[in-house]
Parts: structure tokens; sequence; C-alpha cells
């Protein structure tokens, strides 16, 4: 199964944690998560996992700047954009790469 790379733009996003934390619990491959902090003015949220790896902007690009820098750090044969207060069906990395075939 190839992995999946998973983009979270966010600007000061207060779901950001849960919404990765989901995505770790939930993926039954293998993943990279890849929350992009972009010109954040509160403090930054922190992770454990080594699968995630956070991309900060400074200053901020907006929308689709932080799309393209976090598309940019994936490595993943597939690459998913999810906004950061989003939660995720069990296996949804799995059931997604299903459906490309």
């Amino acid at each position: 199964m190839a992995r999946v790379s998973i983009v979270l733009p966010s600007r000061n996003e207060r779901f950001l944690p849960r919404t990765v934390q989901d995505l770790l619990d939930k993926a039954k491959g293998d993943i990279e998560v890849i929350p992009v902090l972009d010109g954040y003015d509160q403090p930054e949220p922190t992770f454990s996992d080594s699968r995630v790896k956070p991309v900060r902007l400074e200053p901020g690009r907006g929308m689709r700047g932080a799309i393209g820098a976090g598309i940019a750090e994936s490595t993943g044969e597939f690459v998913m954009k999810l906004d950061g207060h989003c939660m995720v069906d069990e296996g949804f990395d799995v059931k997604l790469q299903d459906d490309m075939e």
C-alpha cells in the first residue's frame, strides 16, 4: 500500500490538534500528516508522532500558498488536502486508495 500525505493548511485553527490525532488514530496504512501553520499568531500546537511533519510559514501565504507548501513537503504517492477542523472515517486512507484503483 502506498503512502498517503495529508496536507492541512491552517491559520490559528483551534481544532487542528484534534484533527491531526483523528487522522493518526484512524489510518490503517502508511501516512504522513503535514499541518501547514500559515502565519500563526497564537501558540503553535506541538505534535509528538513522527508521522506529523509541521511546516511553518511566516509571513502567511494564504490558503493556496499553504497548500502548495504542504504539497512541496509531501513524500506520498497520494496527496489529500483536508481542513484543520474535520474528522475522518476508520481506514480512510485505505478506502481512498481502493477507490483510486
